[in-house]
């Protein structure tokens, strides 16, 4: 047996009330179901005699569905029945008590409820849990549909359709990205347009404020721990229409938008006024922006299953602060959208830990993408190469966490300290920054430390890692902080071989930096290993070649996240 959505749908309109259920796969589904929420609904309302025979009409409909759900199911339709009969006695109620009416529609749009048949299977997914879907009123938006996560909550997003309206593939979009954590509000775009077109007072449309006011009204009905303000999402007109969304609102209102495959005209009725320039916005746009473009030869180095982890070429319409990449034409458009918004819907903070006690500078991207670096400095601290190289990655969209060894070294470590506090970084600047690719950036000292710390993470952040850069890697390794080596005098007789540890990674992901006037380096030892050796002029500055440096580093941290991406 497969699970039955069954959503109790709510519509508020001069003193009436609209129910509907819905069901999610060929199972049939009894009306119990629906008339034992309408009695809890009624009586959190306030109604306490409601009759329940106005939903009669409904029996012989559900039946009918039922019969033919096969075929609906696998023709890729989610089922809908709403027998949107007069609620009798609720309906007269209401219309004399309209303060009611609202309430009972607050009350039942909060009511989604799963009906337990079996195991469950998503409409999108094939996991464990079930978004929920409803239909509710949207202000200006018109009746709009709800996706709801069946987890935590991790962003709101308003999802427009594409110009011909809402359509099966929107609807899986929404439930892809309910999967992620994200509260989807899900508008037909046609249907926008021509409620705008009625509001003649207005020479043109603040369209921030529409889903500003939905998110205000929904993320505080379903009391959301926290507020997220609205992401706008969409493609072809939808994504033109998400961007020019963000484009005019004041800052702090709009978190960003999600563009796929945006059109080049917009519907004139949408008529969005200009930016306020009396308003707040600091410089460029008020959000990030995610444009991605769909190649029609399918070559987009991006995986089949959606998880494309790196930018790419910009798309023809590209702005010039957004985060852009390029899609398969085999990939669903849910999934394309998914990967879109995937790094700004907010990952459980509980993941996170107290890491004040290590020295480390954040450098967070101007612009986000899902790529982290972490960067370990040589053991003269935080400053001149690593400094330099880290800030390269920086400005070219990759969010570097520096990790100062002078400090961090000066007392003694052990691998398996080091380690337990890399895991510590790790957890809590993949989770705030929403990254999906991350490299371990190492610089002499910090490089020769790199493979032990590595060795002894945990198996699942091990596999987040799909980079490790090694820059003037020595074949020794001392975990403490030494005057004799800022003179340039050999590793202690603490010193740990490295070579043993080196031997444990996957030589696919690793990459050794030497310059060819250094001779204490391990890297032209490692010829016909599967490292990638990068010799550069000069000695253990490399020539101070460093922004080239960093670009051959992201460059090749790139190919290898694609090629790890394909494999799944």
């Amino acid at each position: 047996m497969r699970a039955a959505v069954v959503t109790h749908v709510v519509r508020c309109w001069n003193g009436a009330v609209e129910v509907a259920c819905r069901c999610g796969a060929a199972v049939t589904v009894t009306l119990a179901h629906c008339m034992a929420a309408r009695r809890r609904v009624a009586r959190q309302a306030g109604f306490a005699h409601i009759s329940l025979a106005a939903l009669a009409p409904i029996r012989p409909l559900a039946r009918r569905i039922a019969a033919s759900g096969h075929a609906a199911h696998h023709a890729g339709f989610a089922l809908a029945f709403a027998a949107l009969a007069p609620i009798g006695p609720l309906a007269r109620r209401v219309a004399a008590r309209r303060r009611l009416a609202l309430r009972a529609c607050m009350a039942l749009l909060s009511l989604v409820a799963l009906v337990p048949v079996g195991p469950l299977v998503s409409y999108a997914h094939a996991e464990t849990t079930v978004a929920t879907v409803a239909t509710v009123a949207g202000g200006r938006y018109g009746d709009v549909t709800v996706t709801k996560p069946a987890g935590e909550m991790r962003g709101f997003v308003v999802l427009f359709s594409e110009a011909g309206g809402w359509a099966a593939s929107d609807q899986q979009a929404a439930d892809a990205l309910a999967h992620d954590g994200a509260f989807v509000v899900g508008v037909d775009t046609s249907r926008y347009a021509a409620r705008l077109a009625t509001a003649t007072r207005e020479n043109c449309h603040k369209l921030y404020s529409d889903a500003e006011e939905i998110g205000h009204q929904l993320e505080r009905q379903v009391q959301s721990s926290r507020y997220f303000s609205p992401i706008m999402a969409g493609t072809g007109e939808g994504a033109l229409l998400a961007e020019r969304t963000l484009a005019q609102a004041p800052a702090n209102t709009i978190a960003g938008a999600v563009s796929l495959d945006a059109g080049q005209t917009l519907d004139p009725r949408f008529a969005p006024c200009p930016a306020d320039p009396t308003l707040s916005r600091g410089t460029g746009l008020p959000g990030f922006l995610a444009q991605g473009a769909t190649r029609a030869n399918g070559n987009a180095g991006s995986s089949s299953d959606g998880a494309s982890s790196i930018p790419a070429a910009a798309p023809a319409n590209a702005h010039a602060s957004a985060a852009h990449r390029t899609f398969s034409a085999g990939m669903t458009k849910a999934a394309r959208l998914a990967a879109l918004a995937g790094p700004y819907l907010r990952a459980d903070t509980s993941h996170e830990e107290d890491v004040s006690d290590l020295p480390l500078i954040e450098l967070p991207a101007a612009q986000p993408t899902d790529m982290l670096a972490i960067v370990i400095s040589g053991d003269g601290g935080w400053r001149d190469l690593d400094k330099t190289i880290a800030e390269s990655l920086q400005k070219q969209g990759v969010s570097v966490v520096g990790w100062d060894a002078l400090r961090y070294f000066w007392s003694e470590k052990t691998p398996a300290q080091t380690s337990h506090d890399l895991a510590r970084v790790l957890k809590t600047y993949g989770s705030r920054w929403h990254a999906r690719t991350i490299a371990l950036v190492g610089y002499s000292f910090g490089a020769d430390v790199l493979p032990f710390a590595y060795n002894r993470l945990p198996d699942a952040l091990r596999a987040k890692v799909s980079f490790v850069s090694l820059l003037g890697f020595a074949p020794d390794a001392d975990f403490q902080i030494r005057v004799t080596g800022w003179l340039g005098m050999p590793a202690s007789d603490n010193a740990l071989p490295v070579q043993p540890e080196l031997a444990k990674l996957p030589p696919a992901i690793i990459q050794c930096v030497y310059g060819e006037g250094e001779k204490d380096t391990l890297c032209p030892s490692l010829t016909k290993t599967g490292i990638e050796l990068v010799r550069t002029p000069g000695d253990h500055h490399f020539g101070g070649r460093y922004d080239e440096l960093a670009k051959h580093i992201v460059e090749s941290w790139k190919k290898q996240a694609a090629l790890l991406a394909v494999r799944g």
